[in-house]
């Protein structure tokens, strides 16, 4: 592996630490504007995004047990993501009172 890749792959790995952490930093920031506790449907595309590249950085590592851990949450983040979808359907498709 060249320096250069190295770097690129190092690059990647913390937009990726970068785009989880952010999701964190979002919910705290909702909730509080909110006063309550809130999880915006961005907190789940931002788990999902940074879940997805930091898959791939650990995949491109040959680490296992980080994969591991980040595909199964994975999982997690899409069927959060679909019920949130179901249920605006279902709230549209029932109209206004």
């Amino acid at each position: 592996m060249d320096w250069g890749d190295s770097i690129a792959w190092t690059a990647f790995g913390l937009i990726g630490q970068t785009a989880f952490f952010s999701r964190f930093l979002l919910q705290w920031i909702v909730s509080e504007r909110s006063k309550m506790s809130v999880v915006p449907k961005a907190f789940w595309y931002l788990s999902l995004i940074g879940s997805a590249a930091l898959l791939t950085y650990a995949i491109h590592r040959e680490e296992p047990i980080f994969a591991l851990g980040q595909s199964v949450g994975s999982i997690v983040y899409v069927r959060n993501l679909v019920l949130i979808h179901r249920q605006r359907e279902a709230d549209a498709s029932s109209g206004p009172g």
